[in-house]
């Protein structure tokens, strides 16, 4: 089609406006006229904009141009005698020298390594153009050239041409063209991060390369004094220097060197989305397993799936997984618990202190769901699974798990982990199967808010057997955040806050990567449906044998778990009931503990001596009792073992019966078994004695 440019009288001159049309368009009004461009005038228009586009790469030339020319005019007016050579080498002398000075250090203040070049450039022009009065030879331009080449590339590989608009439009003429992206974020990585007192003070961006989805550069930090987890922690910084979205930033480990194959540690890869694949809605589309590995969703930068480990070579592996209420780490969990069923091979329990409003869907399939009153049993019956199965390795020979649906892996999901995590009394326990049930087949995926050692129990063993498997940090609120994973140093509160977004650590396994990815949303809608849909569609197993008989050691709590749900739903249905008729029910009623008067010490209390012995009694003398120096049940004791015989048998159940503290009660439990008012026929359950 032709070109048309609009011409207004009382301007005289071309409007910045183009319309593209055929020649019927001419007339529009009575006073504007439209007629064809010229081609003179679009070839003008396209030289100037190119010549414009590459000032930037066209310096060195102009440079190297300029002492050509200083040289061959050096060398005419020496020839016709009005200045001998000897006076004008010395003249260019003291001219370019001083210049070459001044310009080098200009260019220091903005780029130390090209201040240098400009230095070594400008005195080798003064040194040039000293010679050039005696005579140019073509030896003399061939070598200006290559120190010119020499000089230039580095200049050259950081200023690159962007690529013009398909059609440029007049004003291009008239207006600078926008720098482009590449460059200007070298350029602001220059000004803002590598200066100095910036982030990442004389590190460099390099070798910019488009990508699918944005650019991605090659890094070069400051040797012994940055390492690439400074890189990671300055992100923040760095997207407000580079005026880009945290979100749309990932720095990783640079790849090995293409020649070489070596890996350089003083490298990183930086990569700068345009248009992220993860952007709006991501959902969960069907189970990712493979070979033990399970995909949870897609990488911000699109180069595959985010992936976590299950299983490998003879382990099953725990997880955790920190976010703040609605940063979506339940919906991860659910993505993994379907994935790891997928298999065939994997039962999951499912304990949450919210009373499954977490994840209403793993509430429903789990094979046993629990709350906080539960807690005890689910945890002692795994430590017996855990016990039974490494005695059966010792016997079998075996060196770790193998995940058969004859001898399923037990995946052990503790929403809220803080809360069972934070009673004392079940620390060792929750840490032992943490550190040696990887090589039974039992793993957590434990979920929090708080990013910190509190999370676990403030206990180091704890938390670094579960995240030596796998985790992943949300966006979290929480003040407290520290190194929460080896590698990540990003503090999870400038994560942005979009649910499913977060970093997930790198294992050998499922590659080096700790990078952001979405997580594939398994509630669209807020609705709990296509979860629950996904779940009842996975092969069911069942426990082995020998593991669910080992929790019988613990209680028949795993064995009665459906009935014990059932009654639990029948009782919640009926307190619901009550309460939304203005009743309060009487088991929510906290009991009030029967006064302690041994420690009022009220007067006028009648004591009762001891009448002197006789004969009879020294025939059937019984051995010591226990309870010898212990003072009469009274009180806090009294209530404990009122507690007990009414049918408390856990320290839960006892603290809900006497209103107690959870510290006061254990301390008072030992107490009372070591006097013999109690005993212990099992972990975690107590009885009065005979």
């Amino acid at each position: 089609m032709p070109t048309f440019v609009k011409v207004t009288p009382d301007v005289g001159d071309l409007r910045e406006e183009e319309q593209t049309g055929s020649a019927d368009l001419r007339e529009e009004s009575g006073e504007d006229e439209w007629r064809p461009e010229s081609v003179g005038v679009r070839v003008q228009r396209s030289l100037y904009a190119t010549v414009w586009r590459c000032r930037r790469p066209l310096l060195p030339h102009l440079l190297a141009g300029s002492v050509l020319g200083a040289g061959v005019a050096a060398e005419a007016i020496s020839a016709v005698g009005a200045v001998s050579p000897a006076g004008m080498s010395g003249i260019l002398a003291g001219i370019s020298v001083p210049l070459a000075l001044l310009t080098s250090k200009r260019a220091r203040r903005h780029r130390r390594r090209l201040g240098r070049r400009v230095l070594l450039g400008g005195l080798f022009g003064a040194g040039w153009l000293t010679v050039a009065p005696y005579g140019v030879a073509t030896s003399d331009i061939a070598a200006l050239a290559a120190v010119e080449y020499g000089l230039a590339a580095r200049w050259w590989q950081h200023i690159r041409l962007g690529y013009p608009p398909p059609e440029e439009a007049p004003e291009a003429v008239h207006q600078e063209e926008p720098i482009n992206r590449a460059t200007r974020i070298i350029d602001d990585w220059d000004a803002f991060i590598g200066c100095p007192g910036g982030p990442l003070a004389n590190s460099k961006l390099t070798l910019p390369k488009p990508t699918q989805y944005g650019h991605e550069f090659l890094g070069q930090l400051d040797r012994g004094k940055q390492t690439l987890e400074n890189v990671v922690a300055a992100l923040p910084k760095i997207a407000t220097g580079l005026e880009e979205e945290f979100e749309h930033l990932i720095a990783e480990s640079a790849p090995p060197d293409p020649v070489t194959g070596k890996k350089y540690p003083s490298r990183f890869r930086l990569q700068v989305i345009e248009h992220s694949p993860i952007t709006g809605a991501v959902n969960f589309d069907g189970p990712r397993r493979e070979n033990g590995l399970i995909g949870l969703g897609p990488w911000a930068d699109g180069s595959g799936e985010a992936k976590s480990r299950l299983y490998t070579s003879g382990s099953m592996w725990s997880m955790a997984i920190i976010g703040d209420t609605g940063s979506g780490k339940s919906r991860v969990a659910e993505n993994k618990v379907i994935s790891a069923l997928s298999g065939g091979d994997t039962v999951f329990w499912y304990l949450d202190p919210q009373g499954g409003g977490s994840s209403p869907a793993l509430a429903e399939h789990a094979d046993w769901f629990g709350t906080m009153v539960n807690a005890e049993d689910m945890l002692f019956a795994a430590v017996e699974i855990l016990k039974a199965r490494g005695e059966e390795n010792s016997y079998e020979g075996l060196t770790g798990f193998t995940p058969s649906p004859q001898r399923p892996g037990l995946l052990f999901v503790v929403e809220e982990c803080h809360n069972p995590f934070s009673v004392k009394a079940w620390k060792p326990w929750w840490a032992k199967i943490a550190r040696e049930g990887r090589k039974v087949g039992i793993a957590f995926i434990c979920l929090s808010q708080y990013p910190g050692l509190e999370t676990f129990g403030n206990s180091e063993a704890l938390r670094m057997n579960i995240m030596a498997g796998n985790a992943i940090a949300l966006h979290v609120s929480s003040k407290t955040a520290g190194s929460l994973m080896p590698g990540l140093d990003v503090d999870p509160r400038h994560l942005p806050d979009i649910p499913g977004y977060g970093y997930i650590q790198g294992t050998p396994q499922t590659g080096t990567r700790t990078a952001p990815f979405r997580n594939r949303n398994t509630t669209p809608g807020e609705s709990s449906e296509v979860a629950r849909g996904w779940l009842a569609t996975q092969p069911s197993v069942a426990l082995d044998t020998l593991a669910a008989t080992a929790t019988l050691a613990a209680g028949t709590a795993y064995r009665d778990r459906h009935e014990s749900s059932t009654a639990g739903r029948v009782a919640s249905a009926a307190r619901i009931e009550q309460l939304r008729s203005g009743i309060l029910p009487d088991d929510m009623r906290t009991p009030q503990p029967a006064p302690d008067t041994t420690a009022q010490g009220e007067m006028g209390e009648v004591i009762e001596f001891p009448r002197a012995l006789i004969p009879a009694d020294l025939e059937n003398i019984a051995p010591a009792s226990p309870r010898r120096g212990l003072p009469e049940l009274a009180g806090s004791r009294l209530a404990i073992v009122n507690a007990v015989h009414a049918g408390a048998t856990r320290p839960v159940e006892i603290e809900a019966a006497t209103g107690l503290k959870h510290r006061q009660v254990a301390d008072l439990l030992k107490e009372l078994v070591e006097a013999g008012y109690l005993t212990r026929p099992r972990t975690g359950r107590y009885r009065c004695a005979a």
